[in-house]
């Protein structure tokens, strides 16, 4: 049997001079799904002040320049986009020359993406089946869509899982004659939902029970396999069809490496319904691919709380030397999971 001995995220293994910052910006939610615990959306962790915000991203942006690394920023909640002059905070990042990934609902109104979308970089959109109008849900993907690169998420509940995977193929149609995202590459994943989630450290109920029908549908990969056609290059003597090149359907999966030289490439959303997720005595880089900043202001090194380098507001705060041995059994967060790995 073969061990393990690297994991290896999509970002570590393309962007190695950018810096991922991902925010807990509050969690303030204008929607209560029946999966998501209240700490996710009860307004208890109040957003910051819009210059907060803006002070902590100048900070932190001047920071990493300073040591060649390029700063992105994925802003999580609750619903971030509902923070009062959330447009500005984004058109800051976008001034410092970071980018950046808001992670949203898409309840806002269509009007409100029209006016935002110039400030941002890349959004994953959620769709709660239990809550929204899929009609509202479509229209903000067509708005948005030839300016921002988009990743979709429907949350796979028992008993409505065959429906979602047959809107999915109704949202991957919108993206037809798409320049911005291509058709077959833009990710749409119905996910596999634990009962309800209620923190770190491997604290959550079980999943949903599915049927084979319905694991079917959560089990398809979110990106399509892809036949490019092929180009003639015309008005040039002897010319010849010359193949598109064919984007690497790896590239932007997760690679987990084992001892006898084979390697797995898996999606992001399949991970733990695989059950890779268990890197406990392995050397994790957190800290030196990703920062995490929880509502309060605190720095984490990863969403498992497994080193804190202080608070935006201290000027203290500082970076870790060293890579930290995981010592939990499951690793239960996507963006913890997707960072390096290794066995020293």
């Amino acid at each position: 049997m073969s061990n393990l001995v690297s994991v290896r995220g999509p970002h570590a293994r393309n962007t190695s001079n950018i810096i991922r910052i991902q925010w807990n910006m509050g969690n303030s939610c204008n929607y209560s799904c029946e999966y998501c615990p209240p700490i996710l959306h009860d307004g208890s962790k109040p957003w910051l002040s819009k210059q907060q915000y803006i002070d902590a991203i100048t900070r932190l942006s001047t920071h990493y320049s300073s040591l060649d690394k390029q700063t992105e920023y994925e802003l999580i909640g609750g619903e971030v986009t509902v923070i009062p002059g959330f447009e500005d905070i984004i058109k800051t990042i976008s001034e410092h020359n970071s980018s950046s990934i808001v992670y949203s609902n898409a309840s806002r109104t269509v009007n409100w993406w029209s006016k935002a979308k110039q400030y941002m970089d890349r959004v994953v959109l959620t769709y709660h089946p239990q809550t929204q109008d899929s009609e509202h849900f479509k229209s903000v993907i067509n708005e948005i869509k030839d300016y921002v690169h988009i990743d979709i998420n429907i949350a796979g509940i028992s008993g409505d899982v065959l429906r979602m995977g047959e809107f999915a193929e109704e949202v991957r149609d919108l993206f037809k004659d798409c320049d911005h995202n291509n058709y077959n590459m833009v990710s749409i994943c119905v996910k596999t939902m634990y009962k309800k989630l209620l923190g770190r450290q491997n604290k959550q109920e079980t999943y949903w029970e599915y049927t084979a029908e319905e694991q079917e549908v959560l089990q398809r990969p979110g990106i399509k396999a892809q036949i490019l056609p092929e180009r003639i290059v015309e008005n040039i003597p002897g010319a010849e069809y010359v193949p598109e090149p064919e984007p690497d359907p790896n590239a932007w999966m997760t690679e987990f490496l084992y001892d006898d030289g084979t390697a797995e490439y898996v999606q992001s959303h399949q991970i733990i319904d695989k059950r890779l997720n268990s890197f406990q005595g392995m050397r994790c880089h957190l800290g030196f691919e990703s920062l995490n900043i929880d509502a309060s202001g605190d720095m984490y090194s990863s969403w498992c709380g497994a080193l804190n380098f202080g608070n935006i507001a201290d000027d203290k705060w500082s970076l870790p030397q060293t890579k930290t041995t995981c010592p939990y059994i499951f690793c239960n967060n996507i963006s913890d999971i997707s960072i390096t790995k290794t066995l020293n």
